[in-house]
């Protein structure tokens, strides 16, 4: 039976963002192939065996592939996580075995980063930059990213990153508008905490919504500001 996918994972399906990187997404499913862009990783190809396992180094029951970069490498979610967004995780593909490598975005973060990174291009500087604010380069899949960009001929291209984006700051609510309590709700994700927190704390003065980069918080100004709420931006020294 097909799957019902998620809200979240048609969004990201239906708005594929090629980078013009091999590491990144390059092939995405469509809605009607949904479960045909899983064989070779939850469904054999030809027979059809079922080849989700809840061994170690095996595909997990609740894995589903959600792109591919150029070389065929997966790009998956589980779906018992829906609740954090469903974090992003990646893996080698014919390495014996599969091993889930948390890339550090879930769903709605990717979508926003790869955006970015398609604007960037092919500028290496701005690329490199937009890794270096957005990823922990530590982690092995962005390490192995970032040397691959370093491999990129230089090339006298402007960065089609938008300087302003780059500043770091806080952003904070001075108002929280006519719609309090949609704007609790919508904070109340961001904070983690209940409706009824989120609405006591928009009760102050100033309110603190996150510390970051605008390149990160501009979704959340910007929604903010659609519910009517009045925000204010903050540089901070790095």
């Amino acid at each position: 039976m097909a799957l019902n996918i998620p809200q979240l994972i048609l969004q990201f399906i239906e708005n594929p963002i090629e980078t013009g990187t091999m590491y990144l997404p390059f092939h995405y499913p469509k809605k009607d192939e949904w479960e045909e862009f899983q064989i070779g990783f939850r469904y054999h190809g030809l027979s059809g065996k079922d080849l989700t396992s809840t061994e170690e180094g095996k595909w997990q029951p609740g894995w589903h592939v959600i792109a591919r970069n150029e070389m065929d490498d997966p790009f998956f979610i589980d779906l018992d996580e829906e609740a954090s967004g469903f974090p992003v995780y990646y893996a080698l593909h014919g390495a014996g075995r599969w091993d889930a490598i948390a890339i550090g975005f879930n769903i709605p973060s990717l979508g926003g980063f790869l955006e970015q990174m398609e604007k960037a291009g092919m500028d290496k500087t701005a690329c490199l930059q937009l890794v270096d604010l957005s990823t922990d380069v530590r982690n092995p899949f962005w390490l192995e990213f970032r040397r691959s960009i370093e491999e990129w001929e230089d090339e006298e291209v402007e960065s089609t990153i938008d300087p302003a984006l780059l500043r770091y700051g806080k952003l904070v609510i001075t108002d929280a508008g006519p719609n309090k309590v949609k704007v609790a709700k919508y904070l109340m994700k961001i904070w983690k905490i209940s409706p009824q927190e989120a609405l006591a704390r928009l009760t102050q003065q100033d309110v603190l919504v996150a510390n970051g980069f605008v390149l990160h918080l501009q979704k959340n100004i910007d929604d903010l500001q659609q519910l009517g709420a009045t925000v204010t931006w903050f540089d901070l020294p790095v």
